[in-house]
């Protein structure tokens, strides 16, 4: 118990040392030493214990969660294979996956992984490769003077003509996330750290003022809103806060394009309800809703659902799942539901070091509460099994309409290559010329996916109009929007037509796009047409897409109405 209790301190000193820094948690480095029974040599503790293993996916909303273990090579890679030293990649980029990457080096490799976007936590003219899309990351961060917080903000870069108003007028349409991680101040005892580091009805002043310039100067463009650290609940109050204090002070709900989460599982506070340092108690909201620190007892650690996080459970894909259903519960609750949801940022953090053997480890640093560590295998079957759970997830009551009900649209992983808290997670190798086993695993995965584009009409309008005289006709714009559900970008021409019978033989006119539609559902295009001569009463109207290869949902309908103050409608009675 002793010997115990002593590793769980040193667990607990050598997590508090995690900060969020850069789009990321940075560690200082820490060696976990016992001396145990008459051993001179110094070694880690493993705790004789069969590990818990993965708890069961939601079964309730009809997810569909592959939970067979992934094969994965034998060893590391000693060199970078044929096929990727040309780092070409034989398909077009996969939208659903992203990676965090900065450095030509790095962005090199983007292609070869079949990624479809990218970011580096900062906002700036992207220099990776063509045809994958680059998500600009602004900045926010609450001024302060010492430890006291003030009621401004900073913005980088700066709202200015050469700061943000070049940038958003040199990249017309691009997604801009305002902030990232607001919710993270610095740890306990300090003043300065942690991420962006902003309240939550500060954040929603600074959110508007970014979103007024940006729109203002480029309408076509994106904005969604920062990740924060995880979806617990006091993230989620978080949100509320931000949600409300913006309601308040302008009048009208946040105006967001697209929704953004970040998922670690990760604890808030100690196990006595202290403030820690590693996800820390999300600014501004009750220290009472933090997820408590299982403090390496592995008998606290088989309830997925409780209010501990262990280390054992930073891969639970139960743990995971609840995350993003409850931040898709959050947006449908705020009428948020036709948004998409990208998760911009997750992995492991937890660190693979110290250890006897990469492959079968006996000791490492860090051992879960079962003396697991986080090997690169095991790495590699919690990214196979949340991809596999990312790609299937989906719920008709919360999901993304447009999407199929999807759940989240794209995701991304953290980190082709870094140096801090993470590195078990590193796709790349140090020296930046190889994969790591986990970069073998993400690249065949994203590789072995076929990628398509699928264009869906949809939200065709209903329009009402009314004739000079009762006897003459009216013209009428109708149109509908086409969105690209499919994995990859769809390339011009797209004809869109309008028909006035269902069996689609009378066209009304048709619209041609001959641009590009990026994937996953997060972009669309309106397509308008005049119909001509309508007389008065009800005139049905379809729609039919083309320019893809999946037809089976590539027509909608919609419905004029002319005089309507004159159509007769059916009128339904139910008796009481």
């Amino acid at each position: 118990m002793r010997a115990e209790r002593r590793i769980c301190e040193g667990k607990r000193d050598a997590a508090s040392l995690l900060w969020f820094q850069g789009g990321v948690v940075r560690r200082n480095w820490l060696l976990l030493l016992m001396l145990f029974g008459g051993l001179a040599s110094a070694l880690l503790f493993a705790l004789m214990l069969q590990s818990p293993g993965w708890a069961a996916p939601l079964h309730s909303i009809g997810y569909r969660v592959d939970l067979a273990q992934t094969p994965v090579p034998s060893a590391y890679p000693a060199h970078l294979p044929e096929a990727y030293e040309q780092n070409t990649s034989g398909g077009s980029p996969n939208c659903r996956y992203g990676v965090a990457a900065r450095g030509s080096q790095q962005l090199a490799w983007l292609p070869a992984l079949g990624v479809g976007w990218y970011l580096d936590f900062e906002a700036h003219s992207p220099n990776g490769p063509e045809g994958i899309e680059f998500v600009q990351v602004i900045r926010i961060k609450q001024n302060k003077d010492g430890c006291t917080y003030l009621p401004g903000y900073t913005v980088s870069p700066p709202l200015t003509e050469s700061g943000l108003e070049n940038l958003v007028h040199a990249h017309p349409g691009a997604l801009w996330l305002v902030g990232n991680e607001p919710d993270r101040g610095p740890n306990p005892g300090q003043c300065t750290g942690g991420q962006d580091d902003t309240y939550p009805e500060v954040y929603a002043e600074a959110y508007h003022e970014v979103y007024e310039f940006i729109k203002r100067r480029d309408p076509t463009a994106q904005v969604g809103v920062a990740g924060l650290v995880e979806v617990t609940p006091g993230r989620i109050q978080y949100l509320d806060k931000m949600w409300q204090a913006y309601l308040q002070e302008f009048g009208t709900p946040m105006p967001v394009d697209v929704w953004n989460m970040h998922l670690y599982i990760l604890p808030e506070v100690e196990w006595d309800g202290r403030p820690n340092g590693i996800a820390n108690v999300a600014l501004g909201t009750d220290p009472a809703l933090g997820i408590r620190n299982g403090c390496c007892d592995p008998n606290r650690c088989h309830d997925p659902r409780d209010n501990i996080y262990c280390y054992a459970e930073h891969d639970n894909l139960t743990i995971f799942a609840d995350q993003v259903v409850r931040m898709r519960t959050w947006m449908k609750e705020h009428g948020q539901q036709n948004k998409p949801l990208i998760l911009s940022e997750y992995s492991l953090l937890y660190p693979f070091e110290d250890y006897d053997d990469p492959i079968n480890p006996t000791h490492c640093y860090l051992q879960d509460e079962f003396g697991k560590c986080f090997t690169a295998a095991r790495v590699s079957n919690f990214m196979t099994r949340t991809f596999s759970y990312l790609e299937t997830a989906v719920d008709p009551g919360l999901g993304y309409p447009p999407d199929n009900y999807r759940l989240v649209q794209q995701w991304l992983w953290f980190s082709l290559y870094y140096e801090g808290a993470g590195r078990a997670s590193n796709l790349l190798s140090s020296t930046l010329t190889s994969l790591t086993l986990v970069g073998w695993t993400f690249s065949n995965t994203v590789n072995n996916i076929a990628t398509f584009a699928n264009l869906l009409p949809a939200e065709a309008v209903h329009p009402v109009a009314f004739t000079p005289a009762p006897s003459s006709t009216v013209s009428v714009t109708v149109q509908v929007k086409v969105f690209n559900n499919g994995n990859t970008y769809a390339t011009g021409p797209i004809t869109v037509t309008f028909y006035a019978d269902r069996d689609l033989t009378q066209i009304i006119g048709s619209y041609v796009f001959t641009g590009t539609l990026g994937g996953c559902a997060r972009r669309h295009f309106v397509a308008p047409v005049v119909w001509e001569n309508l007389s008065e009463g009800s005139h049905r109207y379809w729609v039919k897409v083309e320019g893809d290869l999946y037809t089976t949902d590539n027509v909608t309908e919609g419905v004029v109405l002319v005089n309507p103050y004159q159509v007769f409608l059916p009128i339904i009675w139910r008796q009481r």
